[in-house]
């Protein structure tokens, strides 16, 4: 019978886990408050759940960020993070109510709890293993719409006996990005990289839609700055078909990357529509972008999105750092 390899303890300094963490005793104080209801002075027990839930929740996440470095090289991880809980809460209970004794069953249920915790996040992980994340994520990939091919295919027809050399540069910037879409999903790519990807795509489009494509590049951030692949030619793409190939007139397009409080934050904002088209706008690009942050960065990272004054502005934001190698 094959032997279980213990799962390692997580990283508690990481956002996602801090937010696990803390998800219980959220949960446990939302259930203080509907049976608090029930009695006479409902503030007042909820606060007192309060005060026996939170800052012992509070302190054992402080507790653990601190040994994170050190519990996974202990044997016995799992049980001294329970240990840690338990001082925590034992603690926090005894500078409140000033009584040792006191103190103890509120330790004892974060002992208790502890495991159970740990034991959701071994299943949560085991659900995200290596295989079954890249698989995911090829899937993901996979699904990044390719219809631009047709209009780049007639792009370069019309070009090839007017124009057979920005023809030529309309396939090869075409073979770059399939290129690009066959690569390893789980493959670390650059700032410098995508910005490249985005510029051929935008090139193919501007030989289809002409000088009325403008394109704004405002790049403030380290080019060796990690991304997934293919983060940005998507969002392009989204801006071109839902937006300025449907605006009349002169467009503009405004890509943008900065690091701000140690995150990296890419910015696209371009022109919309009055009148929405009906088949325009499922949201296939942008919901298929937050899985793909949401399995390579977890809590770390978001995507967000808003309209204002007719235009559309998608913005991302994780962790700035060198890209591997």
């Amino acid at each position: 019978m094959p032997r279980t390899i213990p799962t390692p303890l997580p990283d508690f300094r990481q956002p996602g886990a801090m937010l696990r963490l803390l998800q219980l005793p959220a949960l446990l104080l939302c259930a203080a408050g509907v049976l608090a209801l029930a009695g006479d002075q409902p503030l007042w027990r909820w606060l007192q759940a309060a005060l026996a839930l939170v800052p012992g929740s509070l302190l054992t996440l402080a507790l653990l960020a601190l040994a994170s470095p050190w519990l996974p090289r202990r044997r016995f991880g799992a049980a001294w993070a329970a240990l840690m809980a338990g001082a925590g809460f034992a603690l926090c209970q005894w500078r409140l109510q000033g009584d040792w004794r006191q103190a103890w069953p509120a330790a004892l249920l974060a002992m208790a709890a502890m495991p159970l915790w740990l034991r959701y996040l071994a299943l949560r992980q085991r659900a995200l293993s290596p295989a079954l994340a890249e698989a995911r994520l090829t899937a993901l990939q996979a699904r990044i719409r390719p219809h631009f091919l047709f209009n780049s295919l007639n792009a370069a027809i019309a070009l090839i006996r007017s124009r057979p050399q920005q023809a030529e540069t309309v396939l090869e910037n075409l073979a770059e990005l399939f290129r690009a879409q066959m690569a390893a999903p789980d493959r670390e790519s650059t700032l410098a990289r995508e910005v490249e990807l985005a510029r051929m795509y935008l090139a193919i489009e501007a030989e289809r839609l002409g000088p009325r494509l403008t394109v704004s590049w405002r790049i403030d951030a380290p080019p060796d700055a990690a991304l997934p692949p293919l983060l940005l030619q998507p969002l392009a793409e989204n801006a071109v078909c839902h937006g300025a190939e449907r605006v009349p007139g002169a467009v503009e397009i405004v890509i943008a990357a900065r690091v701000a409080a140690g995150q990296l934050e890419l910015t696209l904002d371009n022109p919309l529509p009055e009148e929405p088209a009906p088949s325009a706008g499922s949201g296939i690009a942008l919901s298929n972008l937050r899985e793909r942050l949401d399995l390579l960065y977890d809590a770390e990272a978001s995507l967000s999105t808003e309209r204002r004054d007719g235009r559309h502005l998608t913005r991302i934001r994780l962790p700035c750092r060198p890209a591997r190698g």
